[in-house]
């Protein structure tokens, strides 16, 4: 099976970004994990879209309440990592045949990210999420993920989900 998932991730308190998820849940489903001192984000309209700008968009946002973080992989493909600070984008990476290739960031990431690039787009988001102090497995999950493990056997009670 072919896998696609976005998942966002913001260094602030589970009640910062459960309030800012509340407003843009965009009518659907959002799962929020927490994972001191970042929380996960899995918001099922924007995985469903899976459009670079929607994505863009929500990160830049997300990252007025702390650091943030996206990654997007469609077909097991495409890539985009994005980092944003205060409302912009700090750092991305862009490659595969939907997407085009991009890398930018600044100076102390440009390692990072050239060796990401170097990688398939799930290997890659685990190596981006490391370094960040984010757990790897919590960087390569999707909504869909996370509603099949609801289903099959439910999530830990810490888990948050808003409609």
């Amino acid at each position: 099976m072919v896998r696609s998932f976005l998942s966002f991730h913001v260094r602030a308190p589970l009640e910062e970004a459960a309030a800012f998820a509340r407003g843009r849940t965009g009518g659907a489903g959002v799962y929020l994990v927490p994972d001191p001192p970042w929380v996960s984000l899995y918001h099922e309209a924007l995985e469903a879209q899976e459009e670079p700008e929607e994505v863009r968009a929500f990160v830049k946002a997300l990252s007025h309440l702390g650091p943030a973080l996206a990654f997007l992989v469609r077909a097991e493909e495409d890539l985009l990592f994005l980092l944003a600070e205060g409302g912009e984008v700090r750092a991305e990476l862009r490659q595969g045949p939907e997407l085009g290739e991009a890398l930018s960031g600044p100076e102390e990431l440009l390692p990072l990210l050239e060796a990401a690039r170097a990688l398939p787009p799930l290997g890659a988001v685990q190596a981006l999420a490391a370094p960040f102090g984010l757990h790897p497995d919590h960087a390569a999950l999707g909504f869909l993920d996370l509603l099949e493990a609801e289903e099959e056997e439910g999530l830990p009670e810490e888990v948050v989900y808003l409609e």
